[in-house]
């Protein structure tokens, strides 16, 4: 273990199983396209999946899972993704990065950690709060002193009499400093920490002096300090000096092996170079587990660097509207709803106008008409469009979906809706991102059964079956 941290270690011991076979046999699980798959790389590929104690259906569904992933592999090799400059800059820092956690000592990395989360703990909680505070300076008289504390007493006692939902308004008022902060205990006055400490959130505390003034705070938010194993990986990325001193650990432990006497002295920079060099280029040798990770990331990187060169090309609208209409039904709402303008009249005079006016305009008019033909000196027409669903609108519930009674008005006596009921949307912008991620899905697929169908794959059925379920 004294090359790899907890997190590979774990994901080592999810292997483990079969990666006893790179002692021994691993056979050929498939060919895809004549390329050979070993069945480690499958393996692999299942346990990054989260699949556990795979049933012999659940294991033939993801073969062909594999089988498509490897096939967007080699589309991405054939268009050439693998040779561009950001694909092999994001390999090359993964595989840097990932090699860093199995080129250390991992007692000495453990030990570096555990140092630096010792700090954080002597730092203690981080709290939020805010403070109602009178500066004092060193020279303050006594009378002003006086002032001072008079003032704080009677702002404590406005806040134990209407509670801390004054605290805000009492601050903008009276206090010098009307910030909110972030503190570590370790960060204020043996007095401002005592004080803070022992508040919960949201209470607020009696004035009291530290060096610089009179003060009192209110605790918004506390957050205790986490545990060693959920700020371990953060930890490990925030101080690479950790690593560092982990790596030279190791080869310390390996100078013999690479041919440096033992002694009492250190090794040279130059020496610690040399042997972690030598380490990290024979580490996919040395290290089925490494080799299996930069594989599948180097895949990955390449299977979505080919899905998106592929479906995230611009649609052109015409064929999002063909593809609206030739699926119009899948795109239909759970229950019909009105679409239309509902009108509350003065007069029915005025309702039959209206209602005749609206029928020879577009919808997009409707209001622009109403506002400048009947209300420009006073309101006829109250007036709501839009698309209504049961429950709504009363009159639209009435008139429409035959449920429940519509209030009645003096003022707006004569209703009319204009409109009609519908069962989906008219346009395929109503709908566009939804659709647009339907008709990728089903680009996708059209792509994948031309891959499928261009390419030969071959699964030795015998091998599958060695695969281990767990």
């Amino acid at each position: 273990m004294n090359r790899m941290t907890l997190k590979h270690f774990c994901l080592l011991v999810c292997l483990g199983p079969f990666l006893a076979l790179f002692a021994g046999e691993d056979p050929v699980l498939m060919r895809v396209g004549g390329r050979e798959v070993l069945r480690s790389e499958f393996e692999y590929f299942a346990c990054r999946k989260g699949a556990d104690g795979l049933s012999r259906d659940s294991l033939r569904q993801l073969a062909r899972l594999f089988v498509d992933f490897r096939l967007k592999v080699q589309a991405a090799e054939a268009a050439g993704l693998d040779t561009s400059r950001v694909f092999c800059d994001e390999l090359a820092r993964y595989r840097v990065g990932l090699s860093r956690t199995y080129l250390t000592d991992s007692a000495a990395l453990s030990r570096a950690l555990l140092r630096r989360y010792k700090h954080l703990q002597e730092l203690g909680p981080r709290i939020r709060m805010k403070q109602i505070y009178r500066r004092l300076p060193q020279n303050v008289t006594p009378a002003s002193l006086r002032d001072a504390v008079a003032q704080m007493d009677s702002v404590y006692d406005v806040l134990k009499r209407q509670g801390a939902g004054e605290f805000d308004a009492l601050l903008e008022r009276f206090s010098d400093d009307r910030e909110t902060h972030w503190l570590y205990g370790i960060q204020a006055s043996a007095e401002m920490q005592d004080t803070l400490l022992a508040l919960r959130p949201g209470a607020c505390s009696q004035p009291f002096f530290t060096p610089r003034g009179l003060h009192i705070v209110q605790v918004l938010e506390r957050v205790e300090v986490p545990s060693f194993a959920s700020v371990r990986d953060s930890l490990l990325q925030a101080c690479p000096q950790c690593v560092d001193e982990a790596a030279r650990a190791l080869a310390e432990n390996l100078r013999q092996a690479y041919g440096f006497p033992k002694s009492r002295s250190p090794l040279s920079d130059v020496q610690v170079r040399t042997i972690m060099f030598a380490e990290y280029d024979s580490l996919e040798h040395r290290v089925p587990d490494f080799r299996l990770a930069v594989q599948f990331h180097r895949d990955t990187l390449l299977a979505r660097a080919v899905t998106r060169r592929m479906l995230e090309q611009e649609v052109p609208e015409a064929e999002l509207a063909a593809y609206f209409e030739r699926h119009r039904t899948r795109y239909h709402w759970d229950a019909p709803r009105f679409r239309g303008i509902v009108l509350r009249c003065t007069g029915r005079r005025v309702a039959k106008r209206v209602r005749k006016m609206l029928k020879q305009l577009p919808p997009a008019d409707w209001q622009d008409a109403i506002r400048l033909l009947f209300n420009s000196d006073g309101t006829q027409v109250e007036a709501e469009q839009g698309t209504f669903i049961p429950g709504q609108n009363p009159y639209v519930d009435e008139r429409i979906f035959r449920r429940g009674k519509a209030p009645q008005s003096a003022d707006y006596p004569h209703v009319v809706l204009v409109g009609r009921k519908q069962k989906g949307p008219d346009d395929y912008h109503e709908v566009l991102e939804r659709l647009l991620a339907d008709y990728r899905t089903d680009q996708e697929e059209h792509w994948m059964r031309s891959l499928r169908s261009s390419v030969k794959v071959e699964i030795n059925q015998e091998v599958l079956k060695t695969v281990n379920k767990q």
